[in-house]
Order: structure tokens, then sequence, then C-alpha cells
């Protein structure tokens, strides 16, 4: 009995503690149910999104001018490579690399036997022909005045028969007719005299114009002639004025002012700096790089300026007329495409817009944009076309 007391005292004691334990997680899940109702009670509703603030600037209506820097070259003002005219040997050469030379001066002649005896030949064939000339004049004022003597006595009846005076009027009009053949030939003659004169002449090369020689490629004895496409004789240039040439592109091809002035160096002075003005331009566009020649006269008296160099070309752009400007950071340059955006209303909107010069911060652009229109200053694809923002003056 005992035993069965004792066993008694255990079970109660183990429901007592089960009891409790239930009881006390009870209490915990009641709590923290509380709490959470009371957190759901009292949480703040959530917030609308903030509009976004954007810096706006103005378009400007500007006509600004800039300097570019181009690439030029400096060419001779004139330059030529002599060729010989006739087929010949060089007798003797008067010049060499860097003679200074004048206008007409002898800078080499040539052998050429066949010629001499081809203007020979001519000759003698003038000659024979002048002399034909002058028989066939002299029958001929003969046959005409005896045909006038034959017609003078033929009024009187019968001293003269009709046939005679009509085989002398024939043999007038023959003689007549030989002379202007014979005019014909002594002018062919002539012709044929002069050109044969004029291949004589090129046997003698010389300088079509003041210059300097600035290559020779012949020596006494060497065979030339006419259809040679080796090297030339001379090349003779004249460097006293230098055309400076720039291919401006054409981005800034309406934008060269008539008579304008240009500053440029050289790598052989780069502590110089030249001064050139406008002479004349292509005003057309090259087809293999979209540019458009002009050339810029340079007095070189001093022969400080060689020919062939390259120069870096100061050069005024200015438009005919006022466009419109941007801050360069107002353009969007995107893969979908070129835009800036438009406030209005309140309202972001996109304008597509094409690049022009660019002027420190500011940059040109073409498109459906007006003078004074408020954008966004610091544009991205970001701020979308239609989202609202608000404008922010700075």
């Amino acid at each position: 009995m005992a035993t069965d007391m004792a066993s008694f005292h255990d079970n109660r004691s183990f429901t007592l503690s089960l009891f409790r334990s239930l009881s006390l997680s009870l209490c915990i899940s009641t709590a923290m149910v509380a709490c959470t109702t009371a957190s759901s009670d009292h949480k703040t509703p959530a917030k609308e999104p903030e509009i976004q603030q954007v810096v706006v600037s103005t378009v400007q209506s500007l006509q600004p001018s800039k300097r570019v820097t181009l690439p030029g070259e400096l060419k001779p003002w004139n330059r030529v490579s002599m060729y010989a005219k006739v087929k010949g040997f060089v007798r003797d050469v008067s010049v060499d690399r860097g003679t200074v030379v004048r206008k007409g001066q002898v800078l080499a002649r040539l052998d050429a036997p066949e010629v001499i005896s081809e203007l020979s030949q001519a000759q003698a064939q003038l000659q024979a022909q002048e002399a034909t000339l002058v028989e066939q004049t002299t029958r001929a004022r003969a046959s005409k005045l005896t045909y006038t003597r034959l017609l003078q006595t033929a009024k009187m009846e019968g001293a003269v028969s009709a046939n005679e005076l009509d085989q002398a009027q024939a043999r007038m009009q023959a003689d007549s007719a030989m002379v202007a053949v014979a005019r014909g030939t002594v002018q062919a003659s002539r012709s044929n005299y002069q050109a044969k004169t004029e291949l004589r002449q090129y046997l003698t090369i010389t300088a079509p114009f003041d210059g300097i020689v600035i290559e020779r490629n012949i020596s006494p004895g060497a065979l030339v002639g006419a259809g040679d496409s080796g090297k030339p004789l001379f090349v003779l240039e004249d460097s006293r004025t230098l055309r400076l040439t720039v291919a401006i592109p054409e981005l800034f091809a309406n934008q060269l002012p008539p008579n304008s002035s240009v500053s440029f160096t050289v790598n052989a002075m780069p502590d110089r700096r030249f001064n050139a003005k406008l002479a004349r331009s292509a005003q057309s566009l090259v087809e293999a790089n979209r540019s458009m020649m002009a050339e810029f006269d340079v007095p070189n008296a001093a022969h400080e300026l060689k020919a062939g160099m390259y120069a870096e070309v100061q050069m005024p752009i200015e438009r005919t007329a006022k466009t419109l400007f941007v801050p360069t950071t107002a353009v969007v340059n995107s893969s979908e495409k070129m835009f800036l955006i438009k406030v209005q209303d309140n309202r972001a909107q996109w304008v597509s817009v094409q690049k022009g010069n660019v002027l420190d911060s500011l940059v040109e652009v073409f498109g459906d944009v007006q003078p004074g229109m408020a954008i966004v200053k610091k544009a991205s694809e970001e701020i979308r076309d239609g989202q609202e923002v608000k404008a922010v003056q700075k």
C-alpha cells in the first residue's frame, strides 16, 4: 500500500508540471499574437513616389565665331615637269638642281640631225614653189595682155577671127587658174616650213617662267625624245608665292567667310606663326573624303617656307545666320536616338536633334527646337519620355 501511495504522488507531480508548461506556452502565444495585432493596427500607410526634380536651361540663339585647327599643305605657285618635244641627243646642259632661272633662259640644247635635214628640205620646197608661182603669175599676165590686145583689134571687122579670140580667152583663164594653184602650193609649203622651224626650236629647252630648278635628270649625250614616259628632263618650280591648300570638312564647308585670313605654323619653325588670305575655293566637295579644297596665298619672297611642307592651320568658322545652342550635357546620344529633353507642363518630352559645332560648354543643335525653350540641363535616358518632373532653375 505504501508503494501505491508513492506512485500516486509521482503521477500527480508529473500532471501538474505538464499543466504548468502548457499554460506558460499558451500565455506566450497569446502575448505574441496581441503584440502582432497591435503592431499591425499602428502600421503607417505607404508613401507615394516623389516627383523627380530636374535643373532646366533654355535654348539660345547665337552666331558665334570660332577657330578650328585643320591640316594644310604648302604648294608652289607654279610647277612644271619638262620633257623633250622631239627625239634627239642632249648636247649640253646649262643649269643644275637649285639654279635660279628667268623666263626664256636656256636650260639645255639637243642635237637632232634629221630635224635639221627636214627643215632644209622644207625650205627648198618653199623656194621652188615660190619660183613656180612667179612663173605662173608672169604667164598669166602675158595671157591677159594678149587677150586684151586681140579684143581691141577685133573691133576692126575682119582683123581677128572669132576662133583666135576664143583661144586667147581660154589661155588667159587657164593661166589664171594655174596662178591660184601655185599660190595654194606655196601656202602649204610655207606652213610645212614653219612647222619644221618650230621643231628646230624645240631642240632648245627654255624656262617657261621664273623659278628654281628643283630636279635635273639628264646629262650630255643622253637620248631623249617625245613619248618618253620616264623622268622629266627638269622640274621647275616658282615658290615666291605659295598656295596653302586646306581640305575643309563638309561640316564647315558653308562656314568659311569670304576674304577670311588664317594663321598657321610648320614643324620646321614651330616658334613662328604665318598669315595667309583666302584666295579661292573649289565650291564643291571631293567625293573621296567629302571635303572642299580651299587655297590661301602666302607671300614667300625670302623663301623661308618650302613647298611641300605640312602646316597646322587656325581657321575662322562662322555661320551665315544665327543658330541654336544648348549645354553639351543637355544632348543625349543613346542607342535609340540623339535627343534633348524638353520640359513642358511639368512633363518630360524627348526631342530628336542633330549636333553641329561645339563652342566651349555649348553645342549647336538642329531639330524641332526654338529659342527660349526650357530643356533639362543634365539629361539622361533615366528621364523617360512623358515622365512627370519638377523644374528647378539654377
